[in-house]
């Protein structure tokens, strides 16, 4: 099968809001290959949208060029781009677990290439994993809100967690955090909810990677006593979110950002 190609070059310094930009309207086939200097990327996206490329130009200020591509070519390339993603010390996600071979030290979750909550690249999701890794004792009850691909509930029941329900509302999201467990060999509950609203239960620690606006929906009906990692705050927001956070008497323990993004660890 044929297929538009949009290729165009931008600063590496845009690669996040690109990123952000095509995951929010529900594009996976893209990949992005670094220039040598690492100050450069050129991006290849597979779409038959062009408005959709239009309005990306436009908001960060690019020119592309168009190519038609085979399905076969543009698949395999994609695939030969995923590397492995290191969290932290001894943490990895493995994004294409049939060509990529785990680390032989530490954890690695496993994820399908091509799911459309994303592979563990996104700063968000590594920041979320890095604070479980801090956070997260042997035996805890986690609750894994707007659970997207399940990464965060692969990680927090391979780190030793008693139990993890992942809650989404989207159906294809469900199913994905299903695939994850089924990938990694981890048993965790799968459920849909509206953030709480079909959790009942109380757990130790919560997680959430989900953007700001709705974790101030989340945030109030949250239980007192517990830990909660939040991900997904832009740097524009962090300090609306932090006095949001502070005037409900929550401890901040740890924050910890990258490129744009931050991501607490605190008490509720």
């Amino acid at each position: 099968m044929k297929r538009k190609e949009w290729i165009f070059k931008v600063s590496s310094k845009s690669s996040s809001e690109i990123f952000e930009f095509l995951a929010a309207r529900g594009l996976t086939t893209f990949y992005s290959e670094s220039l040598p200097a690492n100050e450069e990327e050129v991006f290849h996206v597979y779409t038959e949208d062009e408005n959709l490329v239009k309005k990306l130009s436009k908001k960060i200020g690019f020119s592309y060029e168009l190519k038609i591509s085979n399905d076969e070519d543009w698949i395999s390339i994609w695939r030969k781009n995923l590397k492995m993603v290191k969290i932290d010390e001894g943490l990895y996600i493995n994004p294409d677990p049939e060509r990529l071979a785990d680390p032989k030290d530490g954890l690695t979750v496993k994820v399908m290439p091509g799911m459309a909550f994303g592979t563990g690249e996104h700063e968000t999701t590594k920041l979320a994993a890095s604070l479980l890794k801090v956070a997260l004792k042997s035996g805890m009850k986690v609750c894994d809100i707007g659970c997207g691909t399940g990464i965060l509930s692969a990680v927090a029941k391979k780190m030793g967690a008693s139990k993890v329900v992942a809650v989404d509302v989207d159906e294809n999201a469900l199913r994905q955090a299903k695939e994850t467990a089924r990938l990694n060999d981890v048993e965790y509950e799968v459920r849909k909810s509206d953030l709480l609203s079909n959790v009942k239960e109380v757990f130790d620690l919560y997680v959430a990677n989900i953007v700001f606006d709705v974790l101030l929906k989340l945030i109030p009906n949250l239980p007192s006593g517990a830990i909660f990692i939040a991900s997904g705050v832009d740097r524009p927001h962090e300090k609306a979110f932090v006095k949001f956070c502070e005037e409900r008497n929550f401890k901040i323990m740890e924050r910890r950002c990258e490129n744009e993004w931050c991501a607490f660890l605190m008490k509720t």
